[in-house]
């Protein structure tokens, strides 16, 4: 801006002497009052120098720090901006960064949890088999004990079977003869045994 005032004015100052000079060349000229035209043109020349001075004197150091304030004022804004977005760049590379460790943390806790499952699997199982094979001995354990039940249940009812039918069969056959001498065979075995223990 002080460059253009500056030009202004310098082109104020060259503009003078020729406004000057040609003011002079026409009362040169006409004769019939070139001199007050040329005194209103020096009057207006000289208050065009004073207004050009008053304005750099006054005007321009005004002008100067408006511009400069405003000048401060938009590179602050663009220092803010850029700072505005360095943090942002650093904000979605933080977050960029936090999504691939969510994502490869996703990863390790899915195959955590798959490996927990697959353990928890394997101790089911193993403990399903143990139950079946303890199942399975004890239904063994119980039916062999059911088959010895059966056994000498069958075998109480086949002695009893066999006394009733040998008592029958005596009854049947036996004579009032054979039963004295049955009696007598008795007592003398007993007696010999009671004679044997002596």
């Amino acid at each position: 801006m002080r460059k253009h005032l500056n030009k202004v004015v310098g082109f104020a100052v060259f503009l003078c002497p020729l406004l000057v000079s040609s003011a002079l060349g026409a009362a040169e000229e006409g004769p019939e009052g070139g001199g007050s035209q040329v005194l209103v043109l020096g009057f207006f020349t000289i208050n065009f120098l004073l207004f050009a001075l008053v304005l750099r004197k006054y005007a321009l150091p005004v002008i100067k720090e408006t511009l400069r304030q405003r000048r401060d004022t938009v590179v602050r804004a663009l220092n803010e901006a850029k700072r505005a977005k360095e943090e942002a760049e650093n904000l979605r590379w933080e977050y960029e960064q936090k999504l691939a460790g969510l994502t490869a943390e996703r990863e390790r806790l899915r195959a955590q949890a798959l490996e927990a499952a697959e353990r928890e699997k394997g101790r089911i199982l193993e403990e399903t088999r143990r139950l079946a094979e303890r199942i399975r001995t004890e239904a063994q354990l119980i039916a062999q004990r059911e088959v010895e039940e059966a056994r000498r249940s069958l075998r109480r009812e086949v002695a009893e079977q066999a006394v009733r039918l040998a008592t029958d069969l005596l009854h049947s056959r036996l004579t009032p003869a054979d039963q004295s001498r049955f009696v007598q065979d008795f007592i003398v075995e007993v007696h010999n045994a009671g004679n044997d223990g002596r």
